[in-house]
């Protein structure tokens, strides 16, 4: 029987996880697929970018911004310390500091609206960050709405 190294037997476990769970890479929300498609978490979000939709686990799926999307990231916000203020609340109050503070283009301005990811629950009170962004008012977004 030929002897297997340990990096060896590493990298055959690493295949066969692999194939047991399809290619290992997260799908884009919905499960389709969309050139240029790449999933964040939150915390890597730029100014900018362009989310398919609002993820509730602020776990974004991203594409550029000239594909259909539902949102585009404009900033963050810290929720206050105190108690757990509960999603809303926090997507409440990141909101009334975002919406007037998000600067959306002139000619876009009716497209949108503003809202935020809140931090999780089970993050709190360690993690919270909203993450501020530009929604589209009806259907989907297509090109750059945050200035």
């Amino acid at each position: 029987m030929p002897r297997t190294t340990p990096r060896g037997l590493m990298a055959a476990c690493l295949v066969l996880a692999l194939s047991a769970c399809g290619s290992g890479t997260p799908e884009p929300s919905g499960g389709s697929t969309v050139p240029g498609a790449e999933q964040r978490h939150a915390t890597q979000l730029r100014p900018g970018d362009c989310l398919v939709s609002i993820p509730d686990d602020l776990i974004a799926t991203l594409v550029p911004c000239g594909n259909p999307h539902a949102a585009e990231f404009g900033m963050i916000y810290v929720v206050p310390e105190g108690a757990w203020p509960g999603a809303e609340q926090a997507r409440r109050q990141a909101t009334d500091f975002c919406a007037p503070r998000l600067r959306i283009a002139p000619g876009r301005r009716s497209e949108v609206k503003v809202t935020a990811l809140p931090p999780l629950e089970e993050e709190w009170p360690r993690h919270r960050t909203a993450y501020c962004v530009a929604v589209a008012r009806d259907g989907q977004l297509v090109g750059r709405v945050v200035e």
